[in-house]
């Protein structure tokens, strides 16, 4: 083989060699203005034809926040899309005071969008772990909630099932209604301290009021399928104390 033949492939490897330092190199350096097309900036101000600033892109804000931010023509900043500085997406518009009317967010997998002044009354719709939840608020606290849970009566699966609760201030449930997977309805009253005092519902058929003293059911009213009636009396261990059923039927205790 001739000197030539042999200089041949030594030549491509070292050309090859050279062009997969560049190529590795102008990938892994820093982003910069390249060409006439391109524009690097921290910030960047968007102005009308009277020099008015209208919008503003911005690597970050005043809150640490990345931001495109959208003026009125007083000078009033209206609203932004951007990035918080942990990484969740935001987006808000505000009132000509300034008050957020419009705000949404994306915590994680936890979407979140209010209406209405943050601050005064407003209704936030989202997702707590995929459960859909919606809330009106006034004051900065929950009044009313509305979701499809897990949770509720014991020994009954409200999985995917609807409940409503009336909360009172500050944020303690005063009333909760719900359907379980079996279409029963229950309603729930509960006292200042959070204590379910009160429950009515009907279960396969039997209309049950159940009067408690917040932790055990003391008092207990029902109507049968049948139309029977009976009055159940419980001690404070929640053991069955006397039993009143309708006239004609025999009562019973201990």
């Amino acid at each position: 083989m001739s000197k030539e033949t042999l200089t041949l492939p030594v030549l491509v490897l070292v050309g090859s060699m050279a062009g997969g330092a560049i190529s590795s190199a102008l990938l892994t350096r820093p982003v910069e203005a390249q060409g006439p097309d391109v524009v690097t900036a921290s910030q960047i101000n968007i102005v009308d034809g009277a020099g008015t600033l209208r919008a503003l892109l911005s690597a970050s804000d005043e809150t640490g926040r990345t931001t495109l931010a959208f003026y009125s023509t007083t000078g009033e900043r209206r609203g932004f899309i951007g990035v918080d500085p942990d990484g969740t997406p935001h987006l808000q518009f505000t009132d000509p005071t300034g008050a957020p009317r419009l705000e949404a967010t994306l915590d994680g997998g936890a979407p979140s969008l209010t209406l209405g002044d943050a601050r005064g009354r407003n209704v936030t719709l989202g997702t707590i772990n995929d459960t859909p939840l919606v809330a009106l608020s006034h004051d900065g606290q929950s009044r009313l909630q509305a979701m499809l849970a897990p949770g509720g009566r014991p020994n009954v699966s409200l999985q995917g099932e609807p409940s409503i609760d009336l909360l009172g201030a500050p944020g303690q449930r005063g009333i909760g209604l719900s359907v379980g997977s079996d279409g029963a309805p229950f309603v729930s009253l509960y006292d200042a301290s959070g204590a379910q005092r009160v429950a009515m519902g009907a279960v396969q058929g039997t209309a049950v009021v159940n009067l408690g003293d917040g932790t055990r059911p003391r008092l207990v009213m029902g109507v049968a399928p049948d139309g029977e009636g009976s009055i159940g009396y419980y001690d404070a261990e929640g053991e069955l104390v006397r039993l009143e059923a309708a006239a004609g039927s025999a009562p019973s205790g201990r």
